[in-house]
């Protein structure tokens, strides 16, 4: 990515944790989320389109991931969303358009339900709904993005992108994906706080049922190829949210937004831009 301007923040939440936050561009603006076990340079490719169409984009590392620190509390889908709002306070932004990526997604899906003023318009990429409504990957794909048997983070990440990525991408665009394993394998997550993230997804039940009184804008866009989060999850939300509308990415994988980070960046602010 390109450098560009930007200013770094920390909010503090709460129970005593810090967030890092990135903000670039002027004009509306349009928090990202990211999922499991990611910080906000997962978002990266799309920074810069989304930059050049007008946006003020806000991303974080979540608590205990990057440059930011737990706090006291368990982790949940509830506090994560709690964390949102704290970002949101320290931009000084009463109400954003919010877009959530994967574990990210379900986390902006508590965000509309338990602080609904906060959000303009949502936009969920390749998520699902939390616990066990959602639809499972295959156990091989799972045990690949979970680094099952890796001795290294290096190992770890490269096993992930197996099936983060669509295999076209992944012939095509081999040196982007190394950079992405060098990226992570600078700075790994910690177990500890992987695990309490993927234990707070899996515990989630509380969401799903409640998504039939959002009133909030939304857009699900997915890969069809996506072997972390089948598609079958975008579906399922699509039938459960009301105000609905949905984008499909043919033949990518679950990073759709890495493998076409211009197509994405488009379909989300035209999104935004039409009329509710």
């Amino acid at each position: 990515m390109a450098a560009m301007d930007s200013q770094q923040l920390t909010a503090r939440t709460a129970d005593g944790g810090t967030l890092a936050i990135s903000i670039h561009g002027s004009g509306p603006p349009l928090l990202l989320i990211p999922g499991l076990g990611a910080t906000r340079v997962v978002f990266d490719p799309m920074l810069e389109p989304l930059v050049s169409r007008g946006r003020r984009v806000i991303v974080f590392d979540p608590r205990g991931t990057g440059e930011s620190a737990p706090g006291r509390d368990p982790l949940n889908m509830a506090l994560l969303a709690a964390d949102a709002t704290a970002v949101l306070d320290t931009a000084g932004v009463d109400a954003a358009d919010v877009l959530g990526a994967s574990m990210g997604g379900v986390v902006a899906q508590h965000l509309v339900l338990d602080h609904a003023s906060r959000v303009g318009s949502l936009v969920l990429a390749a998520t699902a709904p939390g616990g066990s409504r959602a639809v499972p990957a295959d156990p091989r794909a799972s045990d690949a993005l979970l680094g099952k048997g890796a001795r290294t983070p290096e190992d770890a990440y490269r096993l992930a992108c197996t099936v983060l990525y669509s295999p076209q991408f992944q012939r095509t665009h081999v040196d982007f994906i190394e950079a992405q394993v060098r990226q992570r394998a600078a700075r790994p997550v910690r177990a500890t706080v992987f695990t309490a993230q993927l234990a707070a997804l899996r515990a989630d039940g509380s969401s799903f049922d409640r998504l039939a009184g959002v009133r909030t804008p939304t857009l699900i866009t997915h890969g069809t190829a996506d072997a972390v989060t089948p598609i079958e999850n975008a579906r399922l939300l699509a039938t459960r949210i009301p105000a609905v509308r949905t984008r499909w990415f043919d033949g990518c994988g679950h990073l759709f937004f890495h493998e076409r980070p211009d197509e994405s960046a488009r379909v989300v602010d035209e999104f935004l831009r039409a009329p509710s």
